[in-house]
């Protein structure tokens, strides 16, 4: 056992040391303005899986830079996943975007259903768990000094329910967030004048329709070297499965 243990530290040292390595050389790479060989290292890192908003940030920087503006966008996409409120995450994102050839926009939402995506999209997963956890934790630290008499002064009851519904209401929104991540199925399309077609397959099927890279889509079904997508306007169709990556 004692051998495995120490098997299993020297495999995360090698591992860690390799990371910060290849991080080194990768901002190295991005000060000397070599945005290909940045672009790869911080590709080979993902590869490790080692994610952060720091390095999709900076590969969709690199990206940018060598004028790949769907995989920029695909990395933004990543880096905003993990950290929803860094502005300049935000502020990158919506300049690829706007780079988008034939941009295909949202139709505006009601005011109400904007406000909860904009409440819900703040905190990832996790923070909207810990800070509903949190909370919940406190009211059942109160409730149980209450009652072993440690705490004398008595909590108005209507605050105390009105509490409980910002719990569930935070609980409500972190599993929404979380079956809206495990349910839908989106890439970004990373090629330029990709051509729909009808069928997963060339033969006969006709051209339905052209996207550009930036696009972003609903992956419908998959089969072998091809998927099928669904736009935000409606429009569906096959497209080789190297002009998409998932997000």
């Amino acid at each position: 056992m004692k051998g495995l243990l120490t098997f299993v530290l020297i495999i995360k040292v090698t591992y860690a040391a390799e990371f910060d390595d290849l991080l080194v050389d990768g901002n190295n790479a991005m000060i000397n303005n070599n945005y290909h060989d940045a672009a790869q290292i911080y590709e080979s890192i993902l590869a490790l899986g080692y994610e952060h908003a720091d390095i999709y940030y900076n590969l969709g920087n690199a990206y940018y830079r060598l004028h790949s503006i769907g995989l920029a966008i695909w990395a933004y996409h990543n880096a905003n996943e993990l950290a929803p409120r860094d502005l300049d995450i935000k502020h990158n994102l919506s300049i690829a975007n706007a780079r988008i050839i034939d941009r295909i926009d949202m139709p505006d939402s009601m005011i109400l259903i904007k406000l909860y995506r904009d409440i819900k999209s703040y905190y990832t997963f996790f923070e909207w768990l810990i800070v509903g956890s949190i909370i919940l934790l406190l009211l059942v630290i109160y409730n149980f000094m209450h009652r072993v008499g440690l705490i004398h002064k008595i909590i108005n009851q209507s605050f105390i329910n009105g509490i409980i519904v910002m719990i569930l209401c935070i609980h409500f929104i972190a599993f929404d967030k979380y079956f809206q991540k495990k349910n839908t199925n989106d890439g970004v399309v990373i090629a330029n004048n990709v051509n729909a077609y009808s069928g997963p397959f060339y033969g006969e099927n006709s051209v339905l329709f052209k996207i550009n890279e930036g696009t972003l889509a609903e992956i419908n079904n998959i089969q072998t070297e091809w998927i099928e997508i669904i736009l935000i306007d409606g429009k569906k169709g096959w497209i080789p499965s190297e002009s998409i990556r998932k997000i």
